[in-house]
């Protein structure tokens, strides 16, 4: 998955081709206590002459009691490594009900999967060996903190009146190390109409386990158009501080500014949508956990970054997923 591109998520061109088993038991984390995760795990991958296969559908919770084991059993059984420290953060995760524990609990997790391997043409082998985990569609909460940052309250990026929603459809072939996704959001904001986005990821190489994986988008005004966020990295929020934007090598924090400006006094305002998406499964036989946040400001026409930055809105989704083996 490229640096451009979603990177945990495929574009559903590419899934025309292939036929999967219906997904179900999707348990967004704003309606279930992720207390619930720490159970015992139910296997559900076999090795037969070597021959890997996936069957059915994953656990649909992780335990934390034989964690470890797990993941040492899927790297020798997949030629993996394990990443100790995404294994730890998976370890200590213990959420409670209401939204934002998923999002926090993984986001020191650091990304580990090979964005160089493939070219941008590769197409992912979706098949029996393919386990996909998806969110289904997940409404969007808005948030006034994350991170140790502090997000406006205020309403004039994205409309409080309309459901603001957001999906991901995480697919991973353990025998052949490859990961890919499809993104999608339904987005309206204030004073305009719904758009949809939807966009592909590309595929990436992966050779540990627990797997991480993060994305980042913008969502231009034009309906369905995306691009290049142009911050540097993968970062999980435009903000660097409460009062600075994340770096860019690509543009002046002044041109960021425009980008993601909503205010239209400012008549070099785009409107543009930052998005971020992060996906963490331990093994082939365990939950996925997801999340998905979105950002942008809206300050007046010579607005300093500072002004700027303390008129940056979020809004916020996560899940755990079950996942599927594809047929």
């Amino acid at each position: 998955m490229k640096r451009n591109t979603l990177k945990i998520i495929i574009a559903s061109t590419l899934l025309s081709s292939a036929s999967y088993a219906d997904i179900s038991n999707i348990t967004p984390a704003s309606t279930a206590s992720l207390s619930q995760i720490a159970s015992s795990l139910s296997h559900s991958v076999s090795n037969v002459d070597n021959n890997i296969n996936v069957e059915t559908t994953t656990s649909n919770i992780i335990n934390t009691a034989d964690l470890k084991k797990d993941i040492n059993e899927d790297a020798e059984k997949f030629d993996l490594q394990v990443d100790a420290d995404a294994a730890e953060i998976l370890q200590a995760f213990s959420g409670g009900e209401g939204s934002g524990e998923i999002t926090e609990g993984i986001k020191d997790a650091k990304e580990n999967i090979n964005t160089d391997k493939f070219g941008d043409d590769h197409v992912p082998t979706l098949d029996q060996d393919t386990i996909e985990y998806d969110t289904g569609w997940m409404t969007l909460t808005k948030v006034t903190s994350y991170d140790s940052k502090t997000y406006s309250s205020s309403n004039d990026v994205f409309d409080s009146s309309a459901t603001q929603q957001a999906r991901g459809r995480v697919y991973v072939n353990f025998k052949l190390q490859e990961i890919s996704a499809d993104v999608y959001a339904k987005i309206t904001r204030t004073g305009g109409t719904e758009k949809y986005y939807t966009y592909n990821s590309g595929t990436a190489s992966f050779n540990s386990v627990p797997i991480v994986a993060k994305t980042v988008k913008r969502f231009d005004l034009t309906e369905g158009q995306t691009d290049h966020d142009m911050f540097d990295g993968a970062q999980d929020t435009m903000l660097a501080s409460n009062t600075t934007l994340q770096s860019s090598e690509f543009s002046t924090t002044q041109e960021m500014i425009d980008l993601y400006n909503h205010d239209t006094s400012d008549s070099d305002a785009e409107s543009a949508i930052f998005t971020y998406g992060k996906f963490t499964t331990a093994t082939a036989a365990s939950v996925g956990l997801g999340s998905m946040a979105f950002e942008a400001g809206h300050a007046p026409d010579g607005a300093n970054e500072a002004t700027f930055a303390g008129t940056i809105e979020r809004l916020e989704a996560e899940a755990t997923l079950v996942g599927k083996a594809m047929k």
